[in-house]
């Protein structure tokens, strides 16, 4: 084994003189002399890389919150993503301090959005949605105690109390309130878990996803998501139905919107535009009626009476000798699907008997739907439209279009009437889901508070006072 003493025959090495001592700037690291690497710097920086490494290191779950997401599970977000289990004593905080059923319920879903937020990584298009979500049940979002507070003065909390400091989620409870938010008055505010749900798929996730499936998905998961985490940890155990009826809800919105694309895609159908271009062709510019776009080859007089043929509308084949069919009115109206009359089987068999001479496409079979006056809310004073049968309506449409329609869609249709009986759809402006609600909290999003105007009104005596008083402030800046 080497030894560290030196050999008794071997003399001791010259021992050179040391140089003076040099005064060296704490800052220096202690292995740079003089402005230069006297060669242990490396090591010097991969001490320091470590320290850095295991400082961060330290801060593990425990220090982050008993509910912290652990960073090595995702978002909380995944498919088959699962909270992990709870100790007993977390348990028993929950059962008896932070839900606790005699606290009110303003006080536990607060707590419950901000232990959601630890427990899921929300980012990006999560937190807006997710925002989004509450504001349209009336929570504040925008909240902050401690903006601008010391560091160090939220380290002295726990982490739990560092969550409820720091939570921009607030649930108002006192008329003093911002009057955008929810404020505990039970006359003009209840709590509605499926109301809020259909709301937010109603309005706020088209233009928030611009109609993107997958957007659409993520949105609509993040509302699941939060659903499922109060059903898990009993937050509020008096709405466990309607926050089911709400989880319902989101398995109905992710299939009904693909849907309700694609019925979107094959309105108004070729039946109706072969009825357009024959009797109220649309007006090149006029941006009220759009143009759809029509198939190659597309043939306006076969396909229209053709189907008046195979329907049985004799008087519609009747009236051409007599220069007929007229159009006797036409009008813009909201209606309701009550009622789908899908094609028989013997009417798709004479359907595809028939053969058109010149032309080898198919006449598709055409089917009907009742509809009956209906509204779409949306926060606009919209002009009267015109009156409607309240018995009800029938407009025909091709059988694949048919299969995308369910009972309670509703649509803004212009409808052309003709003098033979036959109704067809010349264009349509809007179309939405059975579940369609319009919450009146969309109209408090950009509302501001009333206050006072120091500045005097113009009158007939002094008719430029505004204008003098901005002179005034402009010239005092």
């Amino acid at each position: 084994m080497p030894s560290a003493e030196p050999a008794p025959d071997t003399a001791d090495p010259a021992v050179p003189s040391s140089p003076p001592p040099q005064i060296r700037d704490d800052s220096t690291p202690p292995y740079v002399s003089d402005g230069q690497y006297d060669g242990g710097s490396e090591r010097y920086e991969s001490e320091k890389a470590k320290k850095k490494k295991k400082s961060r290191r330290n801060k593990s779950t425990a220090k982050r919150g008993p509910t912290a997401l652990p960073k090595n599970r995702g978002t909380g977000f995944e498919e088959y993503f699962a909270d992990p289990p709870m100790t007993p004593q977390e348990y028993a905080e929950e059962r008896e301090e932070i839900y606790a059923t005699d606290l009110p319920f303003e006080e536990r879903i607060q707590s419950c959005i901000q232990r959601f937020r630890s427990r899921r990584r929300l980012q990006g298009e999560h937190t807006r949605f997710f925002d989004e979500y509450l504001f349209l049940g009336g929570i504040d979002t925008s909240n902050n105690a401690f903006t601008g507070q010391d560091v160090v003065d939220l380290k002295a909390l726990t982490p739990a109390e560092r969550r409820d400091a720091l939570a921009t989620d607030v649930v108002h409870t006192g008329s003093a309130t911002n009057d955008r938010f929810y404020n505990g008055d039970s006359e003009h505010w209840s709590v509605d878990f499926t109301g809020v749900a259909a709301g937010f798929f109603s309005t706020s996730l088209i233009w928030l996803t611009g109609g993107d499936e997958a957007h659409i998905d993520i949105a609509i998961g993040v509302v699941d998501n939060f659903l499922r985490y109060t059903l898990q940890h009993d937050v509020c155990p008096e709405y466990e139905g309607d926050i089911k009826s709400a989880l319902q809800l989101c398995t109905k919105a992710r299939t009904e919107w693909r849907v309700l694309d694609q019925l979107r895609r094959s309105l108004p159908g070729p039946f109706n535009m072969a009825a357009t271009d024959l009797f109220s062709p649309p007006v090149p510019g006029n941006w009220s009626h759009p143009i759809y776009p029509r198939p190659e080859g597309f043939d306006a007089k076969t396909v229209f009476y053709s189907v008046c043929a195979l329907v049985g509308a004799v008087d519609a084949l009747e009236s051409i000798a007599r220069g007929g069919p007229k159009v006797t009115r036409e009008y813009t109206c909201t209606l309701e699907v009550v009622k789908l009359e899908r094609v028989t089987k013997d009417i798709t068999e004479r359907f595809k008997r028939l053969k058109v001479a010149h032309n080898d496409d198919h006449v598709a079979p055409v089917g009907r739907a009742l509809f009956k006056p209906a509204a779409i809310d949306d926060g606009w004073e919209n002009p009267p439209t015109a009156a409607v049968d309240e018995a009800g309506i029938m407009l025909a449409f091709e059988d694949a279009t048919l299969a995308k329609m369910s009972l309670g869609v509703k649509m803004t249709l212009t409808i052309v009437e003709l003098d033979v009986g036959i109704r067809f759809v010349k264009a349509f402006s809007s179309v939405v889901p059975p579940f369609y609600t319009f919450l009146p909290q969309e109209l408090m999003k950009h509302y501001k508070l009333p206050r006072d105007n120091e500045r005097p009104a113009p009158s007939v005596h002094d008719p430029e006072a505004e204008e003098k008083q901005h002179a005034r402030e402009a010239h005092e800046d």
